[in-house]
């Protein structure tokens, strides 16, 4: 394929190219004998294409040289040339041609007439860059052989730097002008070619952020994805933490090293595992907690169901491939062992030099070690140490040939910024899974990039603005050699160095498939002294409460909650004892703690994963067995179920993309047609609660070029769409005749109902659809939203006339100094239950149907009698009931008891004393809470199970002692709010 045809395809539709050279690369100096070697040597060819600009508002011209390297051939596929290198045109930029005088000929020629038609003189070109030539670097120089286009080349380049509009002296920032050259942006990072576009993942921290959120311009993807295609293969990792204290290994760790495996609680409805979907017993009163749901529910088997994605009708009723392990022949152990240590030696001369490896040597052969028996299935894959961090990744031999590309970085931040008492050293490896054996087998399969760090940050409670700072510069400074040469396969020498021109850019730990960061992060948790420890030591409170309540305070969970660091960052809920810090002489408590210290959990986890993988951690466990030091090491298995594809494949879809929306920009804007909206006025008739209604518009682009869209807010701190609706997708490109469908959702639940019960009836509001580059589509949106007693003040359900339904305006309520005595809809739903007592033995235990449970609160919100008979033999029915008086306390904006009393709660030693308590409590309540406890009293009276009150008290604790998230007072013990609660339903 002609060169010209070949930088075609690489220029944006604005960009026109005026002049193409072949030519040669060599080394600068060479004399005519080795500018001939040069030539013959395939690797060494050039395309050296003059590119202008045309900006058609202000109609000024830029130019720029590209510097183009042909691709290594591959079998199969088509010549391709990659952009190695952008040189605008301005400043001190030249091209300067010469020639070298031929001294011998070639003899081997075929013919006399060939040898004689040989040039005598050889011509050369030598190319300044607009910035000039970096002091002690000689200028690269290339060598070609036609005069004529060559002469072209030079004229188009002085002709484009004489109109460049630079003042003299300038030196454009090409990745950050607004101004000059901005249009070389896509250009500038070698990635223009489908091939080095894949080349390396993107940055973790943009792709986990939505879409719409990232602001981008265009987004892309292809229809009719053909999931028996695609095979997924899963990888099992198990990362190990542990800070040392400059001890030598003394003690074993196998515990540590192997830990206890187990098999991942996957779901039949999901093969990848990526959410667990089996719900805990519904009389349970010890479920793991979550940095998403702290102050959740966990008897909440109500409203409970699996998490997963929003429905999409793409994603509907699509089976998922099952993952196949990595090392079939051997699926109990971890594929990968990677393990950090910090403080390894803590001497003064450490930190100012050490090249001694004896540290690192001694704790490997402790971990091969512990490994007893499996060790001889191991072997080291890297290690990098810095003095005190050191980080070291095993595999099995079996399946090391699948890891390559192994790159490390370190990043000094203890001692002037740069010695390393503090700071972080990271690995970089690419994992290709082995060949499958079966019919999906592909020859040039993709690789996953997976970036392990370990770190270490400053100490102290008060170091947190600190240790943000030091997160920040080691993610900035942690930088990775790019491995990837645009012109030259791995493996292959003699590529020219061309030592004048910038190299590649590095990468960063983010520009990963899956990020993993082991460290001791030093964090601690911001309680005092003496309230930590009374509630590591509180026997009434199970490990998981206990530790959810203190996780409130962690200073990493706040950070992250508050994005000073280490946003995007997941981290499996702790369920271990803090490991920091312990004393193994008299300065310790009960627990083992040291007295001077706070205990904290210093030793973390942490993990991010992009598209191109899925990440499930199974465990998170601390080691107290293994105490030679302060610490106690931590550890985590994973599993990553990785995309088994063709890259060449990829390569062919990602270029067939790119050339359907080529034309996505501003200069071909005046082709456009634009997108036409079928349906600007969306009505969703009467809205209820707790009852989704969805609808579709549809987009055509009518115009004959690719169009992307988005959806915006009127007003830049306005919100894109009302907080009852949802949409889906918020963005997205349509190609020319083409249709995508856009759904809008109205789901109202206790989140927004509370809002909505004391507004308008009236939903309206303006949706904003905006053409890139083209005109807006509004679209009206409406409805009629249905009063509900739910998610309301029991102070104002306490003024309502009658049933809320029947309220002609938010405001239509009794006088505040005569309301009734309690709200009438849970005295209807006590009253219910007291009259069917018998029906059924498991009420609150067993859930309700969600359709009676609708019906029930439809009946509470208009008055309407209940359709159901008295003593009906449906004991579903009954359990509705139930369920519906749950979901009633649960959509309560406040607890039901304010949080402010559960200390008081706790105090409580009778009865009596339990009773009197209620005084403090606002009159609504005390009447909900006396009407619903009387109750429950009488179903433990009336039951012949003799824990049927402790049973009633572990679900209905969380719910009617619930925990309130914006309270900033310390949590109270589950236990001893069971126990005052049993003061109201128990005999004993």
């Amino acid at each position: 394929m002609a060169a010209r045809t070949l930088i075609n395809e690489l220029l944006r539709s604005s960009d026109e190219l005026k002049a193409v050279l072949e030519a040669t690369y060599v080394v600068p100096g060479a004399g005519t004998a080795e500018a001939q070697d040069a030539r013959n040597n395939m690797k060494n060819r050039r395309v050296l294409a003059v590119v202008a600009h045309k900006d058609e508002w202000d109609m000024t011209e830029e130019g720029c040289l590209f510097i183009c390297k042909y691709r290594s051939p591959t079998a199969g596929h088509p010549e391709e040339l990659a952009i190695h290198r952008v040189l605008p045109i301005y400043g001190q930029f030249s091209i300067v041609m010469g020639q070298l005088r031929r001294d011998t000929l070639d003899l081997n020629a075929t013919s006399s007439k060939a040898v004689l038609d040989q040039p005598r003189s050889v011509l050369t070109v030598t190319i300044t860059p607009a910035e000039g030539a970096p002091a002690g670097t000689e200028l690269p120089t290339f060598v070609a052989n036609d005069l004529q286009t060559l002469k072209v080349v030079v004229s188009e380049c002085k002709r484009l730097n004489d109109q460049a509009g630079v003042e003299d002296k300038v030196i454009i920032n090409l990745a950050q002008s607004k101004t000059h050259f901005s249009w070389l942006r896509p250009y500038l990072t070698n990635q223009t070619t489908i091939d080095s576009l894949i080349s390396s993942p993107p940055d973790l921290r943009q792709v986990i952020v939505p879409l719409q959120d990232r602001l981008s311009s265009v987004s892309a993807g292809l229809m009719g994805d053909d999931h028996q295609d695609i095979q997924i293969f899963r990888d099992e990792i198990r990362i190990g933490t542990f800070n040392v204290n400059g001890k030598m290994p003394s003690q074993d760790l196998s515990a540590w090293i192997q830990g206890t495996r187990e098999a991942p609680l996957l779901s039949t409805a999901d093969p990848k595992g990526r959410e667990p979907t089996l719900s805990p017993p519904a009389n349970s009163n010890k479920t793991p907690p979550s940095r998403s749901g702290m102050f959740g529910n966990p008897f909440d088997w109500l409203s409970w169901k699996p998490r997963s994605s929003p429905s999409t009708p793409e994603s509907e009723n699509v089976a998922e491939p099952v993952p196949s392990r990595v090392d079939m022949e051997d699926e109990e152990d971890p594929d990968m062992l990677v393990l950090g240590f910090q403080e390894l030696d803590l001497s003064t001369e450490a930190l100012l030099y050490s090249t001694s490896t004896a540290r690192e040597d001694a704790w490997c052969l402790a971990i091969f070690a512990a490994l007893g028996e499996k060790a001889v299935k191991y072997e080291k894959l890297s290690s990098k140490q810095l003095v005190g961090m050191l980080i070291v990744i095993l595999v099995k031999k079996s399946i090391k040939p699948c890891f390559q590309d192994v790159s490390v970085a370190v990043a000094g931040a203890g001692i002037l910024g740069v010695m390393g008492n503090k700071g972080a050293v990271a690995i970089r490896v690419s994992f290709i899974p082995p060949d499958s054996g079966d019919k999906l087998s592909v020859l040039n399969p993709g690789p996953t990039t997976m970036t392990f760090v370990n770190a270490h940050l400053a100490a102290f409670d008060e170091m947190v603005e600190k240790r943000n700072s030091d997160f920040h510069d080691v993610s900035k400074r942690l930088l990775f050699e790019n491995l990837f040469t645009p012109a030259v396969e791995p493996g292959e020498e003699g590529a020219a160095p061309e030592d004048a021109l910038p190299p590649l850019p590095w990468l960063t730990v983010y520009e990963s498939d899956a990020l993993f960061w082991m460290v001791y992060l030093n964090y601690r948790i911001d309680l005092p002294d003496i309230e930590i420890r009374r509630f590591l030591r509180d026997e009434e409170w199970d490990n998981a409460s206990k530790f959810q309540a203190l996780a409130r305070y962690d200073q990493l969970n706040k950070v992250i909650k508050d994005k000073k660091a280490f946003e995007g960052f997941q981290e499996m809920a702790i369920t271990h004892m803090p490991t920091y810090r312990f004393s193994p002489g008299l300065a310790m408590d009960k627990l083992g703690y040291d007295l001077k210290r706070k205990p904290a959990w210093t030793d973390r986890v942490l993990y991010m994963h992009g598209p191109a993988c899925s990440v499930q951690q199974l465990s998170y466990t601390g080691h107290p067995q293994i105490t030679m030091s302060d610490h106690r090491p931590v550890a985590a298995d994973f599993v990553l179920d990785l995309d088994y594809y063709d890259l060449h494949s990829r390569h062919a879809t990602m270029r067939k993309i790119f050339h359907e929306i080529e034309d996505l920009d501003a200069e071909s804007m005046h082709k456009r047609g634009g997108l036409q909206v079928t349906d600007s006025f969306v009505d969703f008739d009467k809205v209820f609660y707790g009852k989704p209604v969805e609808k579709r518009i549809k987009i055509k682009n009518t115009s004959s070029t690719p169009s992307a869209f988005r959806f915006v807010p009127i007003q830049p701190d306005a919100p894109i769409h009302p907080e009852w609706l949802q949409i889906h997708p918020l963005i997205g490109v349509i190609l020319p005749g083409e249709v995508a469908e856009v759904s809008l959702r109205v789901h109202v639940d206790s989140t927004n109902a509370e809002n909505l019960n004391m507004q308008p009836k009236d939903l309206s509001g303006t949706l904003i659809l905006h053409t890139v580059l083209g005109k807006d589509h509004f679209i009206s949106v409406t409805g009629e939203y249905q009063y509900t007693c739910f998610a309301n003040k029991l102070t104002r359900l306490t003024r309502l006339k009658g049933p809320i339904r029947s309220l002609k305006s938010s405001g239509d309520l009794l006088p505040e100094d005569h309301p009734v005595n309690a709200p009438r809809e849970v005295m209807r739903l006590v009253n219910w239950l007291m009259s069917n007592p018998s029906i059924a033995d498991d009420l609150f235990i067993t859930p309700g149907k969600p359709g009676t449970v609708g019906i029930i609160r439809e009946c509470l919100d208009t008055g309407n009698e209940f359709p159901f008979p008295d003593n009906p033999n449906d004991s579903s029915i009954a359990r509705s009931f139930a369920t519906a008086l749950v979901e009633f306390l649960n959509a309560l904006p406040e607890p039901l008891i304010p949080a402010t009393l559960h200390s008081r709660c706790l105090e409580m030693s009778n009865r009596d004393e339990a009773f009197e308590l209620l005084d403090s409590v606002p009159a609504a309540a005390v009447n909900v809470w006396i009407s619903i406890t009387a109750f429950l009293h009488f179903i433990c009276q009336t039951s012949k199970q003799e824990d049927k009150a402790l049973q009633l008290a572990n679900v209905l604790t969380p719910v009617l002692l619930r925990e309130d998230p914006n309270y900033a007072g310390l949590p109270t013990s589950p236990a001893g709010k069971r126990k005052f609660l049993l003061f109201f339903i128990s005999e004993s």
